[in-house]
């Protein structure tokens, strides 16, 4: 329990520093779309610096804007899981959805900053690459699909469960 107690502690601190961070993050999502030259305050998300000012360079910013969104609301629904754990409702439906919720979350965000950040390399610095190696968006992709794994396995295990409470 002890563990618990730190994993909500360094979620519950996550989502404080997250949530200073959402009245910037829609400032700076309205000031991208209204402003004519942006280039010019050398802004930089996930590792994409702003070089050029276009729509395609506002719909890439606005799309990485709206990935941290979804990556917040993805630790909100992980504080709902690990309150549902400290309170030993392991197997509760709202656990099951969540990890669903989580993981399809998590592979859309994964699938929209992959995207964007190619498109926007491939367009602007004119060359298209590959790497291999750990990156945010396979990362992210990975840990989409495990929690939707784990989701599945939860479900079924809470299946067992109350077919084992109805035999006693």
């Amino acid at each position: 329990m002890k563990k618990l107690n730190i994993l909500k502690a360094i979620v519950d601190i996550m989502w404080i520093l997250a949530m200073f961070s959402v009245p910037l993050i829609l400032f700076l999502f309205v000031f991208i779309f209204l402003s004519d030259d942006i280039s010019m305050y050398n802004i930089k998300i996930n590792g994409l610096e702003v070089i050029h000012t276009s729509v395609v360079t506002k719909l890439v910013l606005g799309v990485m804007l709206v990935v941290y969104l979804l990556l917040i609301y993805c630790i909100y629904l992980f504080k709902k899981v690990l309150r549902c754990f400290q309170k030993l409702k392991i197997f509760d439906d709202i656990v099951i959805v969540n990890f669903n919720k989580i993981g399809y979350l998590l592979i859309i965000s994964s699938i929209f900053y992959g995207g964007s950040s190619f498109l926007y390399t491939s367009i602007y610095s004119k060359k298209i690459g590959l790497e291999i190696g750990f990156n945010s968006f396979l990362i992210m992709l990975c840990f989409g699909f495990f929690f939707i794994i784990l989701s599945e396995i939860f479900k079924i295990s809470k299946n067992l469960k109350d077919e084992n409470e109805l035999t006693i």
